[in-house]
């Protein structure tokens, strides 16, 4: 079984909250199989609000909608709010444990995202608790250029299994034991969120940030 205890852990959740037996058996009824990652994070984290409702940002494809693009070969699994896009799994990769990720822009052609559907499931569980899903988080997109996008490399831990390709590569840290933070390659620049589960972790992780984008904490 994969284990995304971690996503439970980051929002202090002390119980797995997935979908029925019933839901579940009966998509792999129509599929004749499930990915054991997703099928695993159906049980675990599918009842969470934060991780599968979060209309702020990306969201687990209800139940009833995984078949959308099944005419395409497709199985959709997450969508954007917007709609604008859509991940899936090709149907003909559904046996295998972990398999790659692909999406679809503006419902055009898909294209591969990344290679691998849990790596892809923690990073939206990161960028999830970066934009909406975390108590104390930056108001608004942060901005930093090469060197400083560099120097935030260089500071805090990176998250590596969390890498997935999704947002042409979006990167998470950990600040602090309650911080992370998300960073996003847009043209030539980044883009910088953070969040926090507590006060006093916030307004450690601004201290420790903000600098780094040529920012003073006190004037912010």
């Amino acid at each position: 079984m994969f284990d995304y205890r971690e996503l439970l852990e980051l929002f202090d959740l002390t119980e797995p909250m997935g979908w029925s037996e019933d839901i579940i058996a009966a998509l792999k009824a129509e599929y004749c199989s499930i990915p054991d990652t997703l099928e695993d994070y159906y049980r675990q984290c599918a009842g969470c609000d934060a991780l599968a409702s979060n209309s702020a940002g990306d969201y687990l494809m209800p139940a009833e909608k995984v078949g959308m693009y099944k005419d395409q070969g497709y199985y959709v699994f997450f969508s954007e709010n917007q709609s604008v896009s859509f991940w899936g799994i090709k149907l003909e990769d559904m046996d295998k444990p972990d398999p790659p990720v692909y999406e679809s822009y503006d419902r055009g052609e898909w294209f591969l995202t990344g290679d691998s559907l849990s790596k892809f499931l923690i990073s939206e569980g990161y960028l999830c608790a970066v934009t909406s899903g975390l108590e104390y988080a930056t108001e608004d997109y942060l901005e930093a250029d090469e060197e400083q996008a560099e120097n935030i490399r260089s500071e805090f831990e990176h998250i590596e299994y969390a890498d997935s390709g999704i947002y042409q590569g979006a990167q998470f840290y950990r600040i602090n034991e309650d911080s992370y933070l998300a960073l996003m390659p847009d043209s030539c620049r980044s883009l910088v969120m953070f969040a926090s589960k507590s006060e006093e972790g916030f307004d450690a992780a601004e201290k420790a940030v903000l600098p780094l984008l040529d920012i003073d904490p006190e004037e912010d």
